[in-house]
Order: structure tokens, then sequence, then C-alpha cells
């Protein structure tokens, strides 16, 4: 087959799964191409190289609630390429900030093979959903009101947005999927209908770490003789930096050598700080990495002893889960979202509300603390990579999906 994937850009989890998938694809004998964005002040120009096609398209933020819908110019060189590649599938992945879900109608032109795999709440959202009322009722109130989306977007704000996504989807898509059933749960209650749940996939094959390179990994970031607790993603309060500061001032005087390793920019984690009412210094007890690539977080993970994942919004699969388990490393993560659909509560790690810091410091002490019950749940974290959610799993369950099309 003939496989054309769209995604936004090549940054982000998204991208990230999108990419691996396209692996497993190729390495099934299938023709993959991506298609994707770049800003036009890094080239005005279609960028291509094997596999890949990259166009220019930038536009003024206040407008990406109405880009995300339709923009004559992107439709255009959409088409172009759509005849060029001439696919028997396409793949769409995230389309709401460049490439438009109209190139789901132009994809349609070409194809009647069209799927979309959801990896957010973007298609029923203007911003993450963390509102009080899903955070009070344990995440199972997924509704959204007019005023929660004003309250989200502002003067931004386009009433026929959602209307218009819902309409693009059942229109042109033969297939939609949700990478959780948290999000399939959520699409439903926003009349998105038709959902296959997919769960991403990881290549556990693909883990091996020269020693050699981890040990100049925890010299860069002086990770020697700490306990290291890894906290990964997107830097931002909805992914509970504020519930994490506080539980590092439970647990820092009874573990002096604990250690946050904040795989993310320091200016962000500042700002989350700050925003969290902190004044007390941290820099002893947290170092940021900045951007790592995909080989340096493997380092990471390796020389982490626990990876957490404390947001508090509906996170909708956080692959960090899926990477710490493959890396044999036990995980705290949050009761909100799919993280509970991959990590299994005293079994792999801990699932938890982050917004009680008494357990959650609990939590991080006892396995900061018992190496035993530590190594256990990574291993037993592995073993379920393995058995769930393996790439190769995923890549076969997609292509059952194409074919029975």
């Amino acid at each position: 087959m003939r496989i054309l994937v769209l995604n936004d850009d090549l940054t982000g989890s998204p991208a990230n799964c999108a990419q691996m998938l396209n692996c497993g694809f190729e390495r099934m004998g299938h023709e993959v191409t991506m298609l994707t964005s770049h800003r036009r002040e890094k080239s005005p120009e279609i960028l291509r190289k094997k596999g890949l096609v990259s166009l220019p398209i930038s536009y003024r933020e206040s407008l990406r609630h109405y880009h995300c819908l339709f923009s004559p110019s992107v439709s255009s060189m959409i088409k172009k390429e759509m005849e060029r590649i001439k696919p028997n599938i396409v793949h769409a992945h995230n389309l709401h900030r460049y490439l438009t879900y109209d190139a789901l109608r132009v994809a349609c032109e070409y194809t009647p093979n069209v799927f979309i795999t959801l990896h957010d709440v973007f298609s029923f959202a203007f911003h993450r959903l963390n509102t009080r009322k899903y955070l009070d009722s344990n995440g199972k109130d997924v509704s959204l009101r007019f005023t929660d989306h004003w309250k989200m977007t502002g003067l931004t704000f386009n009433p026929l947005r959602n209307l218009l996504i819902r309409s693009a989807l059942r229109k042109n898509v033969r297939g939609i999927v949700a990478v959780s059933h948290a999000l399939k749960r959520a699409l439903d209650a926003h009349n998105i209908q038709g959902i296959r749940v997919i769960h991403n996939g990881i290549d556990v094959q693909d883990r091996h770490c020269d020693e050699r390179l981890v040990d100049d990994f925890k010299n860069r970031f002086d990770l020697h003789r700490r306990k290291i607790i890894l906290f990964g993603g997107r830097i931002s309060p909805d992914k509970g930096t504020g519930p994490l500061l506080d539980v590092l001032t439970k647990i820092r005087h009874n573990i002096p050598d604990v250690l946050l390793l904040v795989t993310g920019d320091e200016k962000r984690w500042q700002e989350c700080v700050k925003r969290a009412g902190y004044k007390e210094d941290f820099s002893d007890i947290v170092r940021c990495t900045g951007w790592l690539n995909q080989d340096q977080m493997k380092y990471a993970y390796v020389a982490a002893d626990i990876v957490t994942v404390p947001s508090l919004c509906l996170d909708c699969f956080p692959q960090t889960n899926l990477e710490a388990m493959a890396a044999r490393k036990p995980v705290i993560g949050t009761i909100f979202g799919g993280t509970p659909e991959s990590v299994l509560d005293q079994v792999t790690g801990f699932v938890l509300d982050p917004r009680d810091t008494d357990l959650f410091a609990q939590k991080l002490s006892l396995l900061l603390h018992d190496e035993t019950l530590a190594k256990k749940m990574g291993e037993a974290g592995r073993r379920r990579v393995e058995e769930e959610f393996s790439l190769s799993k995923q890549v076969d369950t997609y292509l059952e999906l194409f074919e029975k099309s």
C-alpha cells in the first residue's frame, strides 16, 4: 500500500508516535510518505526528502480557530501533493494547527480510504480539558459549556469550529481512532461517534543504551549518587507541576539525595514554580535538561529510579508511561486520562490523584526506599509493554483496519 500520513509538524508526542508507526508500516513492506509543515520564516519553499514532504505554513495565532478549518493556500498545496503521491490510504493525525481539517476533504478526492487518529481533545475543545468539574469528578465529567470555551479562547473564539470539525469527520473519514478509552468517552460525549480505540505502541526492541553514553549523560547533569525522579514532556501546570513541587517539599528532608530530573526547558519550569507560589530554592534538587533528542531521552529513563506523570487534565495516553515501562522503571501516574489504561496500580507502579500530595509523597518515598519493590514493578511494566503495547501489535491492528476498508 501507498500510505500518506498527515501531521501538523514533526515535534511533540503525536508526531513521535506517528513516525514510529510509519517505521512499522515500512518494515511490513508498505510505501509511506509523511506530509507535515514548517514555518515560512524557516523556508518559503516546500521541503522534500525521502519519505517526507513539509509545506510552508504560517498565520496569525489569533486566527488559529478559523485557520484550522480551512485555508485555500494549504488545501491547494495538499491537493498537488496528493496528485503526485497517489495514496491508497491517507492516515491523518493532528490537523488542528496547520494542515487543517479540510485536508480530509481533499484526501477524499483521491481515495475513499481516509482515516484519522485523535491523540488529544482538540477536536471538541479549544484548550486542554482541565475544568474544575472534570477534576472534582475524578475525570468523569467531560462536559464543556459555551462559557468554558469562551474562557479558554476569549476573543479568538469561533462558535462554529466544533460543529464544522464534526461535519468534516462525518463526511470525509472512513475510520476514527482514539488512542485511549478515556479519550473515546470524551469524544462520545461531544457527539463524535464511531470511534475505535487503538492504543499507541512502542518499539520495545529499540531500548538498548551504551553504558558509557548513559554514564556520560549522568556526568553531564550531575546525577551520580542521587535518587532520581524523572518528569518529562510538556512543562505546564496542567501536567501537575504544582502537586509535584508540593511533594518535593515533603520528601526532600527525609530523602536528602532525591533529585527531580525535568526533561524540558528551565524557563518554563521556573515559570511553573513562580505560578505555584513557591519562593523556595529548588536548585539543589531539580535539574532541567533542556530539549533532549530520542537517544538522550533513553539515557534519561535508564538514569532514573522512578518516572512520574502527575497530569491534572485529560492526558489522553501519555507516551511517557510506555517509555518508562519499556526501560523497566516504575511509574507513579495520574487517575486523569489514559494513564490507568497502561499503568496497572500496585503492579507496574501506582495510579493516584496527584492533588492528594500526602499519598503522592508516600508512594514516591516507598519506591525510592524499597529498591526491591521498584525493580519488581519495573520488570512487570516491561512485560506489560511487551505483551500489550508493542509497536508490532499496533501496526498489525492499523493494517487490519486499513485492509478491511
